[in-house]
């Protein structure tokens, strides 16, 4: 089974995907993979103050976010955030749908069911 599969199966982003994926290893052999993101083509990014979609008018550099480890492999997702014109709130950074599972690992569920609505 191929890992995108995987992911798609336990945590698929809505309108995002998974493009490429990379297993990566250092010299000490400890292993990691970085999973580049993409936003689905066609698809708003959404406020992350009030959670409505609004028009993308430009992107910040890529950051790497750390995702929950799958099979004791730490993941990374590799991603360049948009920011959303919203009519409500102005410019703001979009909203981060894989913090919420972050946040999930740690315990702050009662924070992560708030930002789900």
């Amino acid at each position: 089974m191929k890992f995108r599969t995987i992911l798609n199966y336990i945590h698929k982003i809505p309108g995002f995907v998974y493009a490429q994926i990379r297993p990566l290893e250092n010299e000490r052999g400890d292993g990691r993979v970085e999973v580049e993101v993409r936003p689905r083509a066609g698809c708003k990014p959404v406020c992350s103050v009030c959670g409505m979609p609004g028009p993308g008018y430009d992107r910040l550099r890529t950051r790497r976010f750390q995702f929950v480890p799958l099979y004791g492999l730490p993941v990374y997702f590799l991603y360049a955030m948009r920011r959303v014109n919203c009519t409500w709130c102005g410019k703001v950074q979009q909203f981060q749908i894989w913090q919420v599972a972050r946040a999930m690992q740690f315990g702050r569920c009662a924070v992560a069911s708030d930002l789900l609505g």
